[in-house]
């Protein structure tokens, strides 16, 4: 399997630039002068999606501009909607977002609402296709003769425009990445938004089978936040749960929601977060690097097949890791040190997993290392899959354990657990809607500065009513109680579901804005006819039972 690596946001490119890293030159010019082929370990090839173009263009200087032909490249998704164009008034006179508002607004609804905003409004829809075929005529440099097409599917440009870039680095478009590994950080804000639509592009085009993994690094707890956040912990812990509320809860999304914790690295490397970003790439070499062991390639459809197979939502997988140097037999003393509390990146109870895959590096057995897992965690040996490459010195050990938690009605009140993490993140994020409730709708103390702009002003979102009761229908239900429905309530009840054991905890899927439903013409005749039946049916008992009752045959009621 060739991965496609696609950061997202800061914590995501940044930590992508550890995957395409040049081993032929690190000077990026000359490398262009010399016309040398830029070439990453394994092969692999990537992109940056990011929301502020400021920080892409003149704060960091690894990723180059897609537009100017560039690559190691980042691309803008929003600059598919051109300033002041139909589209991005419409949005923002109707509902009071601006979809040219790109890093500024650092909350994990937000995308979530603009995508859905294209996906439901059949008003926008329509300006949509005007403004494509209007692009089609006068790319063609003619008018329209008015018998071309008058409706076109109505696409979501931001979202519609990241994936066309990502689909020329794969077997669905012009590339050789038969798989996309999406990195991000939960509880960063915007980053999550983009993988929900862009997978639904894959599953659409009848790909149900190509291999879709998310990288997330969940923040940290405490009051330490993340300077290239803008975020204290509060908000960041709803940013965080949102975002892998929407992964979690996606039916047909991605084959699996690999994370690791952010307090685990802090533990280990401090604030020195460039060490922290090269240990993730470090740690994914198993899968990512090229030379699989010979006649055993798996595909890349068995491993999307296996990954999330028999589950109707995204499995959690958690990574443990160890590398130990060269030695005779070293599967076992790898699993131990794999499951060790050295070896885990986010706590779990690994005999609770239901599935595990195990990539390798180094001359291994895989019989082995399926019998020592296996004998350490209680796990079916027919649901261990080991995957084997060549190694380059050490010997390395992956592990990703299936959904390794529940069953234990007392473990949220352990440490080191999944549950007990999960419960902190929701009760700190419920406690910040209880605390803040102003923020959820871009109203609060918090003022977010444009960073372009000539005023120095401080620049606020200002939602319409129909966007405010959406979020406030989203977050608090139909009736506002947050009691029976909504984000809270859900979150309430994933809290439960991890307390009593079970899983998975997170169930329903959850719009801002709701798709209409269409009934037909013909729906409505048949409903008519229905109803109209029933009446008649109706009527004709009533007159029987009279009869029935004049006759002395039953009794009155």
């Amino acid at each position: 399997m060739k991965l496609c690596i696609v950061g997202i946001g800061g914590a995501g490119g940044k930590i992508t630039q550890e995957f395409l890293g040049n081993v032929d030159l690190d000077f990026q010019l000359l490398s262009r002068i010399t016309e040398a082929k830029y070439v990453s370990p394994g092969m692999i090839q990537g992109i940056w999606l990011e929301a502020d173009k400021n920080d892409a263009k003149n704060i960091q200087h690894f990723f180059g501009d897609l537009n100017d032909g560039c690559y190691p490249c980042f691309y803008i998704p929003h600059d598919a909607v051109t300033d002041g164009c139909e589209v991005h008034r419409i949005v923002r006179e109707k509902y009071g977002y601006d979809v040219k508002k790109q890093g500024f607004v650092r909350d994990a609804q937000y995308l979530k609402a603009i995508f859905e905003i294209f996906d439901t409004d059949e008003q926008i829809q329509d300006t949509v296709n005007r403004t494509m075929i209007k692009e089609m005529v006068e790319s063609k440099g003619g008018a329209s003769n008015g018998n071309g097409p008058t409706s076109i599917q109505a696409p979501n440009p931001i979202f519609d425009s990241a994936w066309n870039v990502i689909r020329d680095f794969t077997t669905l478009g012009k590339g050789e990445c038969d798989g996309i590994l999406f990195i991000v950080s939960f509880g960063g804000g915007t980053g999550t938004g983009f993988i929900n639509p862009i997978i639904n592009h894959i599953r659409n085009e009848g790909k149900a089978d190509y291999p879709v993994f998310v990288l997330g690094v969940l923040t940290e707890l405490g009051d330490f936040a993340d300077k290239a956040q803008f975020s204290k912990e509060g908000r960041r812990n709803l940013a965080a749960i949102s975002a892998l509320y929407d992964l979690l809860t996606k039916g047909s999304g991605a084959n699996g929601v690999i994370i690791v914790d952010n307090e685990i690295l802090l533990k280990n490397f401090g604030k020195d977060f460039a060490s922290a970003n090269r240990f993730i790439h470090k740690i994914m070499q198993p899968i990512v690097a090229a030379r699989d062991y010979p006649d055993e390639i798996p595909p890349s459809q068995a491993i999307a097949q296996h990954s999330s197979g028999g589950l109707r939502r995204p499995p959690i997988y958690v990574p443990l890791y160890a590398s130990m140097p060269r030695s005779k037999n070293p599967e076992e003393a790898l699993i131990k040190k794999a499951l060790s509390e050295e070896g885990r990146l986010f706590g779990c109870t690994p005999e609770k997993s239901d599935f595990a895959m195990v990539f390798c590096r180094g001359f291994i057995d895989s019989e082995k290392i399926r019998e020592a897992l296996s004998k350490e965690t209680g796990i079916a040996a027919l649901n261990i899959w080991p995957m084997r490459k060549m190694g380059e010195g050490e010997n390395e050990i992956l592990i990703l354990l299936r959904n390794p938690y529940g069953d234990d009605p007392k473990a949220y009140l352990k440490e080191n657990t999944l549950e007990n993490r999960f419960c902190k993140v929701i009760t700190l994020a419920l406690q910040y809607i209880s605390q803040r409730p102003e923020d959820l709708f871009y109203e609060g103390k918090e003022k977010i500065k444009e960073k372009s702009g000539k005023d120095g002003k401080a620049d606020q979102v200002r939602l319409t009513e129909q966007s405010k009761q959406a979020l406030k229908t989203f977050f608090f239900g139909p009736d506002g109680s947050g009691k029976t429905s909504g984000f809270v309530f859900e979150l309430k009840e994933a809290r439960k579901r991890l307390r009593d054991g079970e899983k998975p905890f997170f169930i329903n899927p959850l719009r801002i804005f709701q798709k209409e439903v269409v009934v037909s013409a013909d729906t409505k005749k048949s409903h008519e006819r229905a109803k109209s039946d029933e009446e008649i049916a109706s009527m004709v008992d009533a007159r029987i039972n009279e009869k029935l009752m004049e006759m002395g045959l039953i009794k009155k009621t």
